[in-house]
């Protein structure tokens, strides 16, 4: 599954610190793999701007937001967010570091160019001659599941059935070879009319945005485009981390009505 921009391995050097890092947005590393042996006395994910790991730094909340000491890890997979809203792009490295004895267990370098994975425009929807009314303002893709269009209006008044629905898929240019897309509210019902409203969609099942070509309001019926983009293949975007790091249900009963809503 796609972690967000790869930022490296951990240089183990003690205590079977290691691991995989990744960033997920501007102020947030993702752990994979992470395995720390818990034996430092008073050990911390530690970070900084110096040019290597040592006593100017800062300690890095652990995946639950807390400074306390670490404890043994084995292959877990978590995120890290830096505090006070420092930046990715604010610091070198990030360190599994002992204060005590100013012992380096494990460091990753930050990239010196690195460019951390942030939500990316993609262009606007406008009507097509001859359909009905559609326009947006700025579509932008928050993660790799998400799309928010602003101000999106369609007048609702496609012909025939009123088969309309948001639709995505592969090749040049919307086709009726695709896949529905739920509409803001987690139903694949025809869409309703809108006014100006800003919407936000999810979609469906394991797709991502890289498994995607281009997004449009299309009638399956007609097999008619009534507004598209296209998604470039290279979109430096969040992960969507409800994939990352799977979350157990705790309503192990309830039957899902949409995504806000349980009985």
């Amino acid at each position: 599954p796609y972690r967000g921009k790869y930022i490296g391995k951990f240089n183990s050097y003690h205590h079977q610190a290691s691991g995989d890092v990744y960033a997920v947005d501007e102020y947030t590393f993702l752990l994979t793999g992470f395995n720390y042996d818990g034996n430092g006395i008073d050990t911390f994910f530690w970070s900084g701007a110096s040019n290597r790991p040592g006593p100017q730094g800062f300690i890095v909340p652990d995946e639950y937001g807390k400074t306390n000491i670490l404890e043994r890890y084995f292959n877990k997979d978590f995120t890290l967010r830096l505090p006070d809203n420092k930046k990715i792009t604010e610091v070198k490295w990030l360190a599994v570091y002992d204060l005590n004895s100013q012992n380096n267990f494990a460091d990753v370098y930050i990239p010196e160019d690195f460019e951390p994975p942030v939500p990316q425009k993609a262009g606007s929807l406008t009507a097509i001659a001859g359909g009905p009314m559609v326009s947006s303002d700025t579509i932008d893709i928050l993660d790799s599941k998400t799309i928010r269009i602003t101000d999106f209006s369609y007048d609702g008044k496609a012909g025939g059935q009123g088969a309309v629905h948001f639709w995505v898929g592969v090749g040049p240019s919307p086709s009726s070879k695709g896949s529905k897309v739920p509409d803001e509210m987690g139903y694949l019902d025809p869409i309703r009319a809108y006014d100006r409203e800003t919407i936000t969609l999810e979609l469906p099942g394991d797709m991502t945005i890289f498994d995607i070509d281009w997004f449009s309001v299309y009638d399956v019926e007609a097999r008619r485009d009534y507004g598209s983009i296209l998604i470039s293949d290279d979109l430096n975007v969040p992960p969507s981390l409800v994939r990352v790091t799977p979350h157990t249900e705790s309503l192990p009963n309830c039957r899902q009505l949409h995504k806000d809503y349980r009985v």
